[in-house]
């Protein structure tokens, strides 16, 4: 709401006092604030079959290779996990604006990424969205920012795995962004360079 420019005068105020003390609420607003300029831009839709190439194309990397569980991507992986845990079950004090989880990604390989997603109840038709700014990309994409697409959740976690490669040494960041009449979730996630 802050973002949106929605809250009354004197609660702005008194978020923004907050804002410029606390890193984890500046960096959760700059990227509610980017999330809501790159869904203003009109993009294309997802083409075809995109989501199952990429999902397809990271299972087979995750079974090949079980290098994830203990190379310097598995911090950000549970972090970004916890997080989404957090915000399905209420459990973070302020809901708009989400604290900021970190997670490295490198310019050699791309690395498996997990969100976790929990619904207390099937969740028909919703529409998850992610938007990326900086030096990452999702591995198998080429330079698209922002993907979109809807399916269906089932009740409990709902794993995302997405393969990030840096592109260069500036890092960003990511938002993952569940859409529904029922559920509404925000995931902000600082992508970092490896050294």
């Amino acid at each position: 709401m802050l973002a949106a420019g929605e809250l009354p005068e004197e609660e702005r105020r008194s978020c923004m006092n907050h804002v410029a003390t606390c890193e984890d609420c500046a960096d959760a607003l700059q990227g509610a604030t980017a999330m809501r300029t790159m869904r203003s831009q009109t993009t294309e839709g997802t083409p075809a079959g995109m989501f199952e190439r990429v999902m397809r194309r990271t299972s087979e990397r995750h079974e090949t290779g079980q290098r994830f569980w203990l190379g310097a991507g598995f911090g950000g992986a549970i972090a970004a996990s916890l997080l989404a845990v957090a915000f399905a079950l209420g459990m973070l004090a302020v809901p708009e604006e989400p604290a900021v989880a970190e997670f490295y990604v490198s310019m050699e390989e791309a690395r498996s990424m997990h969100v976790a997603i929990e619904a207390d109840r099937p969740l028909q038709d919703a529409t998850i969205s992610i938007m990326l700014s900086g030096d990452v990309q999702i591995d198998g994409v080429g330079d698209r920012r922002e993907l979109s697409w809807t399916d269906s959740l089932d009740a409990g976690v709902n794993k995302l795995t997405l393969p990030l490669i840096a592109i260069g040494q500036g890092g960003g960041q990511m938002v993952v962004r569940l859409d529904h009449p029922d559920s509404e979730q925000l995931f902000v996630v600082q992508l970092r360079t490896d050294g």
